[in-house]
C-alpha cells in the first residue's frame, strides 16, 4: 500500500510553485509528482502523473485555472485544491461548483506571510482533501456560472411581507467539506410554504457566506440571507451564519431571534453548529430539528444529541452520498441520529418532519 500522497502544484509564479514545494517538502508523507505554470500544462501533467492532489492557481495565461479544474475533475481522479490572490466569494464558489474540494487565499505579498503559516495550512488542507475518496469529491454542478447580485441582509429583513409571520419550528442545518453542493441540494428541494425558519452553519472563511446564501436562494425558492445579530426569524426562510461569531437563537416576544456571541472556537471553528444546536434544543424543544451534512469532525454532534433529547429530531446525511463522514458519522456514533438519509432524501424528512410537528407544509 502506498503511503505518501502524490502532488502536482501548478502556479504561473515560479516564486510560488518554489515556496509550495519547499512546504510541501517539509512532510515525509508528501510526494512531489510534478510542477506546472499554466492550465495547459497542468492537463498534461494531471492526466500524465496521475497525482491524489493539484494545487491548482486559479489566475494563470493561456488556460485559467478553472478552465483547468474543469478538464482535471472529468478525466481524473485528483482532488482539487484552488490558490487565488482573488478573493472574489463568488469566483471561489465558482471553483467549488465546479468541483475543487478546497481552497487557499493568496495574499499580495505570497501564499502566507511565513513558511510556517504556509506549511501548516497547506498541509492540513491536503491531509484533508487525501481523505476525501476520489468518488466523493463534490461533482461539477450543472450551474458553474457566478452567484446572483449581491442582497444586503439587513435590506432583506427590511422588505419582508407586511404581517410578522414567526416559526412554528426551527431547523438548523450544520455542514463543512463538501457542504456548498449538500445545501444545493437540500434547498432546491424545500419550499416557501413552510411552517419553519432554517438556520445554517456551513464551516467557511470570511467573506464567503453572503455569496453561498444567494446561491442558495437561487436554486430553490426559500430566500437565504446572511444572518445578523439580532435578526428576527421568519418562517419560510432561510438564515446563513457568517464567518467569526457563534449563533445561538432565542424566544422573543416576537417569536425569535439570533444572538451571536463571542466565545472562544469549539472543534476549532467559528461558528460552531454545536452552540447553535444546543440553544435550538434548549429554546424549541419538540419544535426543533437538527440536520448533519457532510463534513470533517465532529461539530454537530453533541448539539443533534441535545435536540434529540429534547424531543426534537435530527436527520443525518449518510456515509455514500457524503464526501466526509465526519460530522454526520460522530452523530451517527452518539445516538443523536433518527435519521441517516442520502442527501436527496434530506429535504423531504425536512418537510415530512415539519409538517409531522406542526401541521404545516410537508409532501402535500
Amino acid at each position: 500500500m502506498r503511503l505518501t500522497i502524490r502532488v502536482l502544484v501548478v502556479d504561473d509564479s515560479a516564486l510560488i510553485r518554489q515556496m509550495l514545494v519547499r512546504a510541501l517538502s517539509m512532510d515525509p508523507r508528501i510526494e512531489i509528482v510534478g510542477t506546472a505554470k499554466n492550465g495547459v500544462e497542468a492537463i498534461e501533467q494531471a492526466r500524465a502523473l496521475a497525482p491524489d492532489i493539484v494545487t491548482l492557481d486559479i489566475d494563470m495565461p493561456e488556460l485559467s485555472g478553472l478552465e483547468a479544474l474543469t478538464h482535471i475533475r472529468k478525466h481524473t481522479q485528483a482532488r482539487v485544491i484552488m490558490l487565488s490572490s482573488d478573493t472574489d466569494a463568488d469566483t471561489i464558489y465558482r471553483a467549488l461548483a465546479l468541483g475543487a474540494v478546497d481552497f487557499i487565499p493568496k495574499p499580495a505579498t505570497g501564499v502566507a506571510s511565513s513558511i510556517t503559516e504556509l506549511t501548516e495550512l497547506l498541509l492540513k488542507k491536503i491531509r484533508t482533501a487525501y481523505r476525501i475518496p476520489p468518488e466523493h469529491a463534490p461533482a461539477q454542478s450543472a450551474e458553474g456560472g457566478a452567484a446572483p447580485s449581491p442582497a444586503s441582509p439587513r435590506a432583506a429583513a427590511s422588505v419582508l411581507p407586511v404581517g410578522h409571520r414567526p416559526p412554528e419550528m426551527l431547523v438548523a442545518i450544520a455542514a463543512s467539506t463538501g457542504g456548498p453542493p449538500a445545501l444545493e441540494r437540500v434547498f432546491a428541494g424545500l419550499s416557501i410554504a413552510v411552517s419553519a425558519a432554517y438556520v445554517v452553519v456551513q464551516h467557511l472563511p470570511a467573506g464567503f457566506s453572503a455569496s453561498l446564501a444567494r446561491r442558495l436562494t437561487a436554486v430553490g425558492t426559500v430566500p437565504i440571507v446572511e444572518a445578523f445579530d439580532g435578526q428576527v426569524l421568519e418562517k419560510g426562510r432561510g438564515y446563513l451564519i457568517p464567518y467569526g461569531r457563534h449563533a445561538t437563537v432565542v424566544r422573543a416576544e416576537e417569536g425569535a431571534r439570533l444572538r451571536f456571541i463571542d466565545t472562544p472556537p469549539r472543534h476549532g471553528v467559528c461558528p460552531a453548529a454545536d452552540i447553535l444546536f444546543e440553544s435550538v434544543a434548549r429554546e424549541f424543544g419538540v419544535k426543533g430539528m437538527g440536520v448533519v451534512l457532510t463534513g470533517m469532525g465532529s461539530d454537530g454532534a453533541m448539539g443533534s444529541l441535545a435536540i434529540r433529547r429534547a424531543g426534537g429530531n435530527v436527520v443525518v446525511q449518510d456515509e455514500a452520498t457524503s464526501v466526509i463522514w465526519g460530522m454526520p458519522g460522530s452523530a451517527v456514533r452518539f445516538g443523536a441520529a433518527d435519521l441517516v438519509v442520502p442527501v436527496e432524501q434530506v429535504a423531504t424528512e425536512i418537510r415530512r418532519t415539519v409538517k409531522g410537528r406542526t401541521g404545516g407544509y410537508g409532501d402535500g
